[in-house]
Protein backbone atom coordinates (compact mmCIF):
# COMPACT_ATOMS: atom_id res chain seq x y z
CA UNK A 1 0.00 0.00 0.00
CA UNK A 2 1.02 3.56 -0.85
CA UNK A 3 0.65 6.81 0.30
CA UNK A 4 -2.14 8.57 -0.75
CA UNK A 5 -5.81 10.20 0.05
CA UNK A 6 -7.83 9.10 2.92
CA UNK A 7 -5.05 6.89 3.79
CA UNK A 8 -3.62 6.29 7.42
CA UNK A 9 -0.34 7.15 7.35
CA UNK A 10 2.37 6.10 10.40
CA UNK A 11 5.81 7.81 10.02
CA UNK A 12 8.84 8.73 12.45
CA UNK A 13 10.25 11.62 11.75
CA UNK A 14 12.92 14.21 12.89
CA UNK A 15 12.82 17.81 11.36
CA UNK A 16 15.48 20.36 11.97
CA UNK A 17 16.73 24.07 11.01
CA UNK A 18 19.27 24.49 8.28
CA UNK A 19 19.44 27.58 9.80
CA UNK A 20 21.50 26.71 13.13
CA UNK A 21 21.32 22.83 12.64
CA UNK A 22 19.16 22.93 15.78
CA UNK A 23 16.79 19.78 16.14
CA UNK A 24 13.11 21.17 16.06
CA UNK A 25 11.50 17.61 16.75
CA UNK A 26 12.17 13.98 16.51
CA UNK A 27 9.14 11.48 16.80
CA UNK A 28 10.61 8.50 17.29
CA UNK A 29 9.47 5.13 16.03
CA UNK A 30 8.14 3.80 19.76
CA UNK A 31 5.17 6.53 19.42
CA UNK A 32 4.96 7.07 15.53
CA UNK A 33 2.77 10.24 14.37
CA UNK A 34 -0.31 9.12 12.60
CA UNK A 35 -2.19 11.21 10.07
CA UNK A 36 -4.90 10.86 7.57
CA UNK A 37 -3.24 12.03 4.49
CA UNK A 38 -5.10 14.68 2.39
CA UNK A 39 -6.62 16.18 5.37
CA UNK A 40 -4.32 19.10 6.05
CA UNK A 41 -3.13 17.26 8.94
CA UNK A 42 0.77 18.03 7.60
CA UNK A 43 1.67 20.92 5.27
CA UNK A 44 1.08 20.94 1.80
CA UNK A 45 4.78 20.56 0.66
CA UNK A 46 5.28 17.41 3.30
CA UNK A 47 2.28 16.12 1.56
CA UNK A 48 3.94 16.13 -2.02
CA UNK A 49 6.69 14.32 -0.80
CA UNK A 50 5.39 11.78 0.55
CA UNK A 51 3.00 10.94 -1.96
CA UNK A 52 3.15 7.38 -3.42
CA UNK A 53 5.87 6.04 -0.43
CA UNK A 54 5.19 2.76 0.86
CA UNK A 55 6.09 1.51 4.04
CA UNK A 56 9.29 0.97 5.00
CA UNK A 57 10.66 4.00 2.79
CA UNK A 58 12.67 6.23 3.78
CA UNK A 59 12.13 10.09 3.33
CA UNK A 60 14.43 13.38 3.30
CA UNK A 61 14.05 16.09 2.18
CA UNK A 62 14.39 20.46 2.47
CA UNK A 63 11.41 22.63 2.78
CA UNK A 64 12.51 26.06 2.36
CA UNK A 65 10.22 28.79 4.47
CA UNK A 66 7.86 29.51 1.76
CA UNK A 67 6.71 25.95 1.86
CA UNK A 68 6.96 25.35 5.37
CA UNK A 69 5.94 28.19 7.91
CA UNK A 70 6.82 31.01 5.40
CA UNK A 71 8.56 33.82 5.26
CA UNK A 72 9.45 36.24 8.57
CA UNK A 73 7.07 39.06 8.32
CA UNK A 74 8.28 42.32 10.20
CA UNK A 75 4.77 43.57 9.98
CA UNK A 76 3.72 40.55 12.14
CA UNK A 77 5.39 42.14 15.10
CA UNK A 78 2.82 44.75 16.30
CA UNK A 79 3.23 46.91 19.26
CA UNK A 80 -0.09 47.28 22.09
CA UNK A 81 -0.46 49.41 24.80
CA UNK A 82 -0.01 47.31 28.04
CA UNK A 83 -3.54 48.87 29.43
CA UNK A 84 -5.32 46.51 26.62
CA UNK A 85 -4.09 43.70 28.30
CA UNK A 86 -4.74 45.03 31.84
CA UNK A 87 -8.65 45.86 31.09
CA UNK A 88 -8.76 42.43 29.18
CA UNK A 89 -8.24 41.29 32.42
CA UNK A 90 -5.80 39.04 30.95
CA UNK A 91 -4.01 37.33 33.78
CA UNK A 92 -1.32 39.24 34.82
CA UNK A 93 1.39 36.47 35.68
CA UNK A 94 1.35 35.43 31.66
CA UNK A 95 2.27 38.98 30.94
CA UNK A 96 5.87 37.96 30.39
CA UNK A 97 8.52 37.77 27.93
CA UNK A 98 8.11 34.28 26.17
CA UNK A 99 4.27 33.92 26.77
CA UNK A 100 2.14 32.48 24.19
CA UNK A 101 -1.11 34.29 23.89
CA UNK A 102 -4.23 33.58 22.55
CA UNK A 103 -6.39 35.97 20.98
CA UNK A 104 -8.32 36.37 17.96
CA UNK A 105 -8.10 38.59 14.50
CA UNK A 106 -10.56 40.54 12.91
CA UNK A 107 -12.69 37.49 11.96
CA UNK A 108 -13.28 36.33 15.31
CA UNK A 109 -10.50 33.27 14.36
CA UNK A 110 -8.04 32.02 17.00
CA UNK A 111 -4.44 33.16 16.54
CA UNK A 112 -1.85 32.87 18.38
CA UNK A 113 1.32 35.80 19.43
CA UNK A 114 4.45 35.50 21.44
CA UNK A 115 5.47 38.37 23.92
CA UNK A 116 8.58 39.26 22.78
CA UNK A 117 9.20 42.44 25.05
CA UNK A 118 7.75 44.37 27.69
CA UNK A 119 8.75 47.91 27.50
CA UNK A 120 7.22 50.30 30.62
CA UNK A 121 3.45 51.12 28.67
CA UNK A 122 3.64 49.01 25.95
CA UNK A 123 3.82 45.08 24.96
CA UNK A 124 5.69 44.00 21.75
CA UNK A 125 3.77 40.62 19.84
CA UNK A 126 5.38 38.43 17.58
CA UNK A 127 2.46 36.99 15.04
CA UNK A 128 4.65 35.01 12.84
CA UNK A 129 4.92 31.09 13.57
CA UNK A 130 7.78 30.33 15.52
CA UNK A 131 8.78 28.44 12.65
CA UNK A 132 8.58 31.44 9.49
CA UNK A 133 11.95 32.18 7.90
CA UNK A 134 13.17 28.96 8.49
CA UNK A 135 14.80 26.04 6.08
CA UNK A 136 13.84 22.97 7.21
CA UNK A 137 15.24 19.63 6.97
CA UNK A 138 12.85 16.43 7.35
CA UNK A 139 14.24 13.14 7.71
CA UNK A 140 11.69 9.87 8.55
CA UNK A 141 10.27 6.50 7.68
CA UNK A 142 7.22 5.21 6.84
CA UNK A 143 5.64 3.01 9.56
CA UNK A 144 2.45 2.01 8.57
CA UNK A 145 -0.24 2.80 6.22
CA UNK A 146 -3.97 1.65 6.39
CA UNK A 147 -7.47 2.06 4.97
CA UNK A 148 -8.88 4.72 6.87
CA UNK A 149 -12.11 3.71 9.00
CA UNK A 150 -15.76 5.78 8.02
CA UNK A 151 -15.37 7.19 11.36
CA UNK A 152 -11.90 8.61 10.76
CA UNK A 153 -13.14 10.10 6.80
CA UNK A 154 -15.96 11.83 8.49
CA UNK A 155 -14.27 13.33 11.20
CA UNK A 156 -10.85 13.57 9.98
CA UNK A 157 -9.14 12.23 13.06
CA UNK A 158 -6.89 9.19 13.33
CA UNK A 159 -8.31 6.71 15.89
CA UNK A 160 -6.05 4.86 17.64
CA UNK A 161 -2.11 4.17 16.97
CA UNK A 162 -0.13 1.79 15.31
Amino acid sequence: MQVAKDKVVFITYTISSLDDQMVIEHVPASTPYGFLYGNHFVLPAMEEKLLGLAVGDSFDFILPPQEAFGEYDEEGVVVFPISEFLQSNFPQEYLKVGEIVPLQDEEGYPVDAVITEIDGDFVTLDFNHPLAGRTLHYQGKILDIREATAEELIQGVVKGIK
